[in-house]
């Protein structure tokens, strides 16, 4: 036998071990609920034509018409009053014209690339920014005949333009500058230097001014038409202004942050290199935490949702500005930018995300909802009509997409619920504004469909205090629940609040094995000089599944073996609930012993509903008597002795002579294997003439230890 296996570890792991359950199988008498009242939970649902907004609400969409179109790249888009959208894009500088579904080319300009800015006169006139001459190009929207208005000096790229009662203003790039041009002689003057690389965007406001928008150090200026002063508002800590627009006095700006490599989305076809800021220099957005808000999505796995070469990587946030410079932060997107802006009569903000084919929506109360979300994946221009209607072009595999007003059909499924145990399901309650119907349904397998049940509405809605309503659920128990709400022609209805009362099947806190200890562990070999003491105590610790987290308590109990019944131990006035005790076996007899572990539920359920489980172990030895030593005989220069014990293998003998420094020894036969040892003691050669003494001890598998002494004469 192995001496260095002691007897310290009395049980291991019980793990296969039968399990077996007592009471009754019946649910918890504990109510659960399961609430869906953020945008976090509330986005985990399926909408389908309805949106969530960041308020933690469901309302119902818009249908939208699309209409694709024969060419690659949409760079710039203006609509006109009687619904006719113009678009600009890069094959061989065409402009295209797209009355309702119907598309036909308006006109293409001189020998560029692409028409990358425009801007529509209320006579009809088109005006058409261009790439790589910086030509400014005015056209007839009714015969398609195009004319070149203007060079302009020290361009490449019109990146923007803009109508004023002062004539026709052009932002360039890539020397960052200004023109005004005069639109019936095409003559230019330069009307600021921003020092920058390029004027992305511009915006007339009510007050004789233009904003100016600018890339690569994303500064906002306000020129004053009147007194030609220019004045710088903002300076924000990304690399470009994207777009602006105006809402009661105030300017909405969408400022980016690129990461640098590849092109201005699809207004550059060169690299913009990183904006040469101070670290810390400028507005930095705020940006939210993952999953709170729309647009706060987590990175997307490159492997899984490649993004397109044409489209850069960055990140964005929409700004409220005031003429003296202040800033209110209303959105940010954490792995997308800005690419658009337009401002329905509401104050209803819309944004188009450049590399995730989503319109967001901030509402006259700031709140933020992804309202669109389409196939492509670049937003590049959106317009809001008379109606409040928005349509907006994408710029990967070039497409329109016109509002058409409320969709017929507005659907909201939420997330599948997982009550962890069959449940039955109660009351449905719900806060909302408006009309539209809810159903139910449920399953025992995770996946709806096949073997759930039929959508159901709950019975009896009552209509409660201020806007909750509540129904009782008739999908039948089961472990899986979900919810639809279907809206129907109220554009004003609003779900804000579910809460799902359930009672779960109850389900027994199972003890899976148990571990027992000594807790004076014994390594193999005697400390020298002398050993540590034996403690009577033992640590007993379990291992548990508790599926329903119901609070449980323990009780311990014991049974010698040939005794008939079980004796509980003694665990403290309160009922223990630790996974673990340390148990004093002084008063225990020595013998071998099963451990009961009882676990309960009954503190989280009534008595007649409560379960309990049970767990014994095999058999482990309680033994804290001394091993004896007996029949020591000296015959120089050798000793021999017995070490006995009732219960345990004898383990380990060391021996002192003359006070001496103790040394082990070794049984006879070499092997400390029984109950019963001889012991085999070599005495030290060259003791002197007279008295002399000898003290053993040995230690026994359960650390208790033995001793005797004795003289001899030589």
């Amino acid at each position: 036998m192995n001496k260095y296996l002691s007897g310290a570890l009395f049980g291991v792991l019980l793990g296969t071990l039968p399990l077996s359950l007592s009471g009754d199988t019946a649910n918890a008498t504990v109510t659960a609920t399961w609430n869906v009242d953020s945008y976090q939970s509330f986005n985990k649902g399926e909408s389908d034509a309805a949106f969530v907004t960041s308020l933690g609400q469901v309302r119902p969409g818009w249908a939208v018409d699309h209409t694709e179109l024969d060419f690659d790249n949409a760079w710039s888009a203006v609509r006109a009053d009687d619904g006719t959208v113009y678009i600009g894009s890069d094959e061989e500088a065409t402009i295209y014209k797209v009355k309702g579904n119907k598309v036909s080319k308006l006109a293409s300009v001189g020998d560029a690339v692409a028409v990358v800015s425009l801007a529509l006169a209320k006579d009809g006139t088109l005006y058409a920014g261009t790439m790589p001459d910086g030509e400014v190009w005015a056209i007839n929207t009714q015969t398609g005949k195009a004319k070149e208005l203007a060079t302009l000096k020290d361009a490449e790229t019109v990146w923007s333009l803009q109508l004023t009662d002062s004539g026709l203003y052009a932002g360039t790039g890539p020397e960052g500058l200004l023109y005004q041009i005069d639109t019936k002689k095409g003559s230019t003057t330069l009307a600021f230097d921003s020092e920058d690389k390029r004027i992305m965007s511009l915006l007339a406001t009510g007050d004789n001014a233009i904003w100016i928008g600018t890339s690569d150090n994303a500064l906002v200026f306000r020129h004053d038409l009147k007194t030609k002063k220019t004045r710088a508002i903002a300076d924000f800590a990304g690399n470009e202004v994207s777009s602006m627009v105006e809402w009661q006095g105030n300017v909405i700006v969408a400022a980016n942050d690129m990461a640098p490599g590849s092109s201005t989305g699809f207004k550059s076809k060169e690299s913009v290199d990183k904006a040469a800021k101070k670290e810390g220099a400028g507005h930095k957005a705020k940006m939210p935490k993952e999953g709170t808000k729309p647009g706060a999505d987590p990175a997307p796995n490159a492997s899984i949702e490649p993004l397109a070469k044409s489209l850069r990587k960055g990140k964005g946030a929409i700004y409220r500005v005031r003429g003296d410079g202040k800033l209110t932060q209303l959105h940010a997107l954490t792995n997308s930018y800005f690419s658009s802006l337009a401002v329905n009569s509401k104050g209803q903000i819309f944004a188009g995300a450049a590399n995730k084919g989503q319109v967001f929506m901030v509402d006259i109360d700031d709140s933020v909802s992804t309202v669109l979300d389409v196939d492509q994946r670049y937003i590049a221009d959106i317009m809001v009509d008379k109606s409040d209607k928005i349509h907006f072009t994408t710029g990967d595999s070039a497409g329109l997409y016109q509002s058409s007003g409320k969709a017929k059909s507005s659907r909201y499924t939420s997330d599948v619920f997982d009550a962890k145990t069959p449940s039955r399901f109660g009351r449905l309650v719900w806060h909302s504004e408006g009309s539209f119907s809810i159903e139910t349904r449920s399953g025992n397998i995770e996946k709806p469909g096949m073997g759930w049940s039929a959508w159901q509405t709950p019975s009896n809605p009552l209509r409660g205090m201020g806007d909750m309503t509540r129904g009782k659920v008739q999908s039948p128990p089961g472990r899986y629940f979900q919810y639809r709400v279907r809206f129907g022609a109220d554009e004003k209805a609003v779900l804000s609040k579910t809460k799902l009362f359930y009672l779960p099947a109850n389900t027994a806190t199972r003890v899976n094995g148990a571990t027992i200890e000594a807790e004076s562990k014994l390594h193999g070999v005697v400390t020298l000089p002398a050993p540590k003491a034996h403690s009577p105590t033992l640590k007993l610790k379990w291992d548990i599944s508790n599926s329903d987290d119901d609070k449980t308590v323990y009780e311990l109990s014991i049974r010698r073996q040939g005794d008939a019944r079980y004796r509980p131990i003694f665990t403290g006035t309160s009922p223990l609930s630790k996974d673990e005790f340390k148990w004093n076996t002084e008063t225990t007899p020595d013998g071998y012993y099963r451990l009961k572990i009882t676990a309960s539920d009954h503190l989280a359920n009534s008595n007649d509903r409560a379960l309990t489980s049970s767990f014994t172990t095999p058999l482990f030895a309680v033994d804290n008597e001394r091993p004896k030593i007996a029949g020591v005989n000296v015959r120089y220069p050798n000793a021999s002795a017995r070490a006995s014990d009732a219960l345990s293998t004898i383990n380990e003998m060391a021996f002192s002579v003359d006070d001496g420094p103790w040394q082990i020894g070794a049984p006879s036969d070499g092997i400390f294997d029984d109950q019963s040892e001889v012991l085999s003691i070599d005495l030290p050669s060259g003791l002197a003439k007279g008295t002399h003494s000898l003290a053993i001890r040995v230690l026994d598998s359960a650390g208790n230890m033995g001793s005797s002494t004795t003289s001899f004469s030589l």
